[in-house]
């Protein structure tokens, strides 16, 4: 009587040739045995021979199997997918692979018909084939049925690979992703409605124009409390208004002035911020600037910011004057600006119901007078000012100012331009009310002539 060995060993020898599925028989040095009728595909793929060693994945899956003796994996063949059990029979060195077809399932597992979100199938032409209940309204707003090609905004997303896209369809916004099903040649299309995440962007969005971008992003990020809460700062602040304006806004119609002064005021700031400063205010055509809080480079650097700011705001008045002029302007839009560095209390003002975010102190109202004593297109610095960037910036001596509350007089200066601009050095160019000059070295042939020119100006003031 043979023992239960032989009979196991019997047993495993008959392999069964009329399986439906794939099994396939490899020795324990990785040669092929044997395989059946079903596993022909997936021998071809691999390029497999009986007798010859096999290589790549599937030695791999094999070496796992002789250590544990037992191993379960998966295989991708063109557009089927299989489930494999290998067992390693040490008796007769075999590695015996049972395979299963799990391409249905594999389908059935990605398209869930319980989702709760849009899941549509889509062939490779464009063609709708299926719709979940939760696609309903998708559907509906979109005005096609099953078997109907679905919008070119939609497939042209798809076609091109683009893994994740937004819509708005109907009263409703979708974030959408997609996963191609190669086992069946399709797509499917993942939905998730994403309106209100959407509206309380637009909301954030309305918001954030009332706040300077420095402190729009301190309150969400949670730096800058909403509370009234204030503190004391050495910055640099920064006054500008157009001279003349309120002539200006006598002559134009609201739609024209609303249209330049929006022009003026968006540039103006997309400097600021270029530049790193805090908007604080729009008072009509006035803008309040200040560096230094809730962001800072440093005291110095904050000061440097600010004029530089300023120097560039000064060159952009160029182009928008020409679109004064288009618009039938007759006054030229002259700008004053002054420039102060102190010590101020900023923060959050105001009641337990409405806050204000601004800064208060004399340092404040110190630049709103040098900028109301600047003439046109001049920026007046303070000497504090003036002391922290002098290195950087070429600035002329201007006037003496006497300040309410200071005992001593305030030095102020007005910028030249930097270092850098040669042109700045090669004019000369100073004012008071009722005097201007300017003089551009470069374009000087005969220095003597200028100052005979100077001379008889001279001797006719004191006359």
């Amino acid at each position: 009587m043979k023992n239960n060995t032989e009979v196991l060993i019997n047993i495993l020898k008959k392999f069964p040739d009329k399986n439906p599925n794939p099994v396939i028989q490899i020795s324990d040095f990785s040669v092929l045995e044997y395989f059946n009728n079903p596993s022909k595909e997936i021998i071809e793929f691999y390029g497999f021979r009986i007798n010859e060693k096999i290589n790549g994945l599937i030695e791999d899956h094999i070496k796992k199997t002789m250590i544990s003796n037992e191993h379960s994996f998966e295989i991708t063949i063109n557009t089927q997918t299989f489930y494999f059990s290998a067992i390693y029979t040490a008796e007769l060195k075999l590695i015996n692979m049972y395979g299963t077809n799990i391409t249905a399932k594999k389908v059935i597992d990605k398209f869930p018909d319980s989702n709760p979100n849009p899941v549509l199938r889509i062939d490779l032409n464009g063609v709708l084939n299926y719709f979940n209940k939760a696609s309903t309204y998708l559907v509906k707003e979109l005005s096609i049925g099953l078997n109907n090609k679905i919008p070119k905004i939609i497939f042209n997303n798809i076609s091109n690979q683009k893994e994740k896209f937004e819509l708005e369809i109907g009263e409703k916004h979708y974030l959408f992703h997609f996963v191609k099903i190669h086992e069946f040649n399709f797509y499917l299309l993942y939905g998730t409605d994403i309106t209100d995440t959407k509206d309380k962007e637009r909301i954030l969005n309305k918001l954030s124009k009332y706040f300077s971008p420095q402190v729009y992003s301190s309150i969400f990020s949670g730096a800058l409390d909403v509370t009234i809460n204030t503190s004391r700062k050495n910055l640099t602040v920064f006054f500008s208004d157009i001279k003349g304006f309120t002539t200006i806004t006598e002559k134009l119609e609201p739609e024209i002035l609303t249209q330049l002064i929006t022009s003026y005021l968006t540039k103006m700031t997309d400097i600021a911020i270029e530049y790193g400063g805090t908007v604080d205010k729009y008072i009509g055509d006035a803008i309040m600037i200040f560096f230094g809080d809730p962001e800072s480079k440093g005291v110095k650097e904050d000061a440097t910011s600010c004029v530089l700011m300023a120097m560039e705001m000064k060159k952009a008045l160029v182009e928008l004057r020409k679109n004064w002029e288009l618009a039938g302007v007759s006054e030229s839009l002259d700008v004053r600006m002054g420039v102060h560095s102190d010590m101020c209390t900023v923060g959050n003002f105001g009641s337990l119901d409405r806050l204000d975010y601004t800064v208060l102190g004399n340092g404040v109202n110190l630049a709103s007078r040098l900028e109301s004593l600047a003439d046109s297109n001049q920026i007046l610095i303070s000497e504090n000012t003036y002391n922290l960037i002098k290195k950087e910036i070429n600035c002329n001596y201007f006037d003496s100012l006497t300040v309410k509350g200071k005992a001593h007089s305030i030095k102020t200066f007005q910028v030249i331009g930097t270092p850098s601009d040669k042109k700045s050095f090669s004019k000369i160019s100073t004012s008071k009310e009722g005097f201007i000059l300017q003089i551009d070295k470069s374009k000087i042939k005969d220095v003597d002539e200028v100052l005979q020119l100077l001379k008889d100006s001279i001797e006719e003031l004191n006359k």
